[in-house]
């Protein structure tokens, strides 16, 4: 029964397009929700309007507004599904037998409490996996945004160009 429902809201949480847990989620007008980087990528041409991928409707709205709420399920399933990965064996410490629960920012490697006070990694930053986990991907979704609104902006650029290219051949034929 606990396995069922878990797997159920998993799917819930699953953006159709990566079939991940959702990051940074938008809602379409129809309803339907996806990954903003998964939506943007999968949003052809930018000057035509969006159609989602699960019913074809189109969308006109280019701003969409992140689903708070179906961002903070997604985080949950993201932390179940951490915690399970957590509790498998090959992710145990070798030398101590215990969860690695410790990120190492300056080796970029998982650790078990005590090897995280040990003497190699003493003096480097640790955080905790899940805090690690969620900054980066927060980071990464930033630097995706900055992205897309650079290829918007190059989009538009490369009309202005064409439409000028045009422009040009025609006055001198």
């Amino acid at each position: 029964m606990e396995s069922g429902f878990l797997k159920a809201f998993q799917r819930t949480v699953t953006c159709p397009i990566c079939m991940n847990c959702f990051i940074d989620p938008v809602t379409l007008d129809c309803g339907h929700s996806f990954c903003r980087p998964c939506f943007c990528l999968s949003w052809q041409d930018i000057q035509v309007l969006a159609q989602c991928s699960k019913c074809r409707k189109t969308t006109q709205r280019r701003n969409l507004k992140t689903n708070i709420n179906l961002k903070n399920l997604a985080s949950l399933a993201r932390k179940v599904s951490l915690w399970q990965f957590l509790r498998s064996e090959e992710q145990m410490c070798e030398i101590h037998r215990q969860t690695k629960k410790m990120f190492c920012e300056v080796d970029k490697s998982l650790l078990c409490l005590l090897c995280s006070n040990s003497q190699e990694h003493r003096d480097h930053i640790h955080c905790s996996i899940e805090w690690a986990a969620e900054e980066h991907r927060e980071k990464l979704l930033k630097k995706m945004q900055s992205l897309w609104e650079k290829a918007c902006e190059n989009h538009g650029n490369l009309n202005m160009e064409t439409t000028r290219a045009r422009c040009w051949k025609v006055s001198s034929i």
